[in-house]
């Protein structure tokens, strides 16, 4: 998720300032019980905004102990009952579980306090296998966010993404589950493969994770190696595309007067991205990725999948945005902003995962580093785009190397005066005294890496992310994965200072 936030040592506001613009995680591993493969059958109800799924997921007991039961989450449940709390709107949304199976037998379940917990007593002996189908309607609410319908420009879109039944993870032998946080992510999940079969309207487009193809109101998704499918469907979508590095970007975007301007700059920011987080990081591990455009809410730029990123387009589609009020043309500067940090989420989140909730910096930290230490420094045909949109001339070659060259000195300024720092990798519910989560996981996760590109210089920094990134491509990483990387490319007492600056070894596993 793209939070709109001031960072502390990020090259954004030195961009800004030229342009005017308690418990230890797990280690790394797939779960030993696992949902391999889901099958989907997902039915939107435009007239009384209502979906019906059917899932079916292939689990396997890779362990080697037994399990009496398995934990299925139903997400939409957690998701709406803060809907319900927060926004009056919400209210006639509801989640109901009509049915769980297996093997065609129905089972019984259980819930805990939170209602998103389905305890389904279904034993599952070492080595064993079985589909376990769950049926649940959920209502989606009307709502600003990446769950939930809006109407715009005289039609809905609906962003479909937290609402569809899932396999909580197994680890160390015991199901991992995190309650549903509306300001950032809960996830914490292995590659799967699914098969999605939705149905919408046949005035309908429908964005997807994976490649997809629709005919008569029938979309077929398929989604392999990826963390979880989200879909964007719209009566007003238009659609352009672009490529880079042979893959291909679909933009999703609403006709309005600035609409040209939007998927131009969209797509541009999109190939620039690519292009640059390709050779820095490393290859990205799918065919497409599609951006629809729409509405988030207050503070949210943009939201992340595998091959799907949502982007908020308010200062584009509605006539009175906070945006314009001071700065009449800063919608082309954030659209630039958004875009990049939910391309490079592709690399960090979705292609190496991690757990959103317990060590949030590891995905956003690092994703923000993208964003603003890796685009915003690099001289792009997507941000000289952007500059003549804003009538600007101080976007030049000149004044990006300038502000590489400053952020190097304010880093090399942390570390030759000691300056202190808070501890990044501490769980959402849970930050350092006297430091926000958001600034936890956004602000200092990225100062972290900021700090260590400076320290180890960007030769070797680099190499030691591109590194982290190959071995753990489609698996999971924590923080002491990452050290483990950063160490063999540099255990120098002044890259351990930096660490240990940031990082609190009482949170790191063992």
């Amino acid at each position: 998720m793209k939070r709109r936030t001031t960072l502390l040592l990020s090259s954004a506001v030195t961009i800004a300032a030229l342009f005017s613009f308690n418990s230890k995680v797990q280690a790394a591993a797939d779960p030993t019980i696992k949902a391999t493969n889901y099958n989907m059958t997902v039915k939107l109800n435009t007239r009384k905004n209502q979906l019906t799924e059917k899932v079916t997921m292939h689990v396997v007991n890779n362990g080697n102990e037994p399990v009496k039961n398995l934990l299925v989450r139903n997400i939409a449940s957690g998701v709406l009952k803060y809907d319900h709390k927060h926004f009056k709107a919400t209210r006639n949304a509801t989640t109901s579980v009509k049915s769980i199976s297996s093997d065609g037998q129905k089972l019984s379940y259980t819930t805990g306090k939170d209602k998103s917990n389905l305890f389904v007593n279904k034993n599952l002996n070492a080595g064993e296998s079985t589909d376990l189908t769950v049926n649940v309607v959920t209502g989606v609410p009307k709502r600003q966010d990446r769950f939930g319908y809006q109407n715009i420009n005289g039609g809905k879109v609906y962003n479909l993404s937290f609402c569809f039944p899932y396999l909580s993870d197994y680890r160390n032998g015991k199901w991992n589950y995190h309650p549903y946080y509306d300001a950032g992510e809960n996830r914490n999940s292995a590659v799967s493969n699914f098969h999605v079969s939705f149905f919408a309207p046949k005035s309908y487009k429908v964005a997807a994770s994976g490649q997809s193809t629709t005919k008569n109101g029938k979309t077929t998704i398929t989604a392999n190696n990826m963390r979880e499918v989200a879909i964007a469907a719209s009566n007003k979508f238009k659609v352009d595309h672009a490529y880079a590095n042979d893959v291909r970007i679909n933009d999703y975007y609403l006709a309005s007067k600035n609409s040209k301007q939007y998927n131009k700059l969209a797509l541009m920011t999109a190939q620039d991205s690519f292009h640059i987080f390709t050779k820095k990081i490393g290859k990205y591990p799918y065919k497409e990725i599609d951006i629809t455009e729409g509405l988030l809410g207050k503070d949210t730029g943009g939201m992340e999948y595998p091959g799907l990123i949502m982007i908020d387009a308010s200062g584009f589609l509605q006539k009175k945005h906070p945006l314009e009020k001071k700065h009449p043309l800063d919608r082309y500067n954030e659209l630039t902003e958004d875009v990049s940090h939910e391309v490079g989420h592709q690399w960090f989140y979705g292609t190496v995962g991690s757990d959103e909730y317990m060590e949030p910096w590891l995905d956003e930290g690092l994703t923000n580093l993208l964003e603003n230490g890796v685009y915003d420094l690099t001289y792009t045909k997507s941000k000289a785009y952007c500059a003549k949109l804003m009538h600007s001339k101080f976007y030049t070659r000149k004044n990006v190397k300038r502000a590489n060259k400053i952020l190097k000195e304010n880093a090399n300024q942390f570390i030759n005066k000691n300056q202190k720092a808070s501890y990044i990798n501490y769980p959402v519910n849970n930050p350092p005294k006297g430091v926000d989560t958001e600034d936890m996981a956004y602000e200092l996760g990225m100062d972290f890496p900021a700090v260590l590109k400076v320290a180890m210089g960007e030769t070797k920094f680099f190499d030691a992310l591109h590194a982290y990134y190959q071995t753990y491509y489609l698996k999971q990483a924590t923080t002491q994965d990452f050290l483990n990387i950063i160490r063999k490319y540099d255990n120098s007492k002044k890259v351990n200072n930096v660490i240990n600056k940031f990082i609190d070894p009482k949170y790191l596993s063992e």
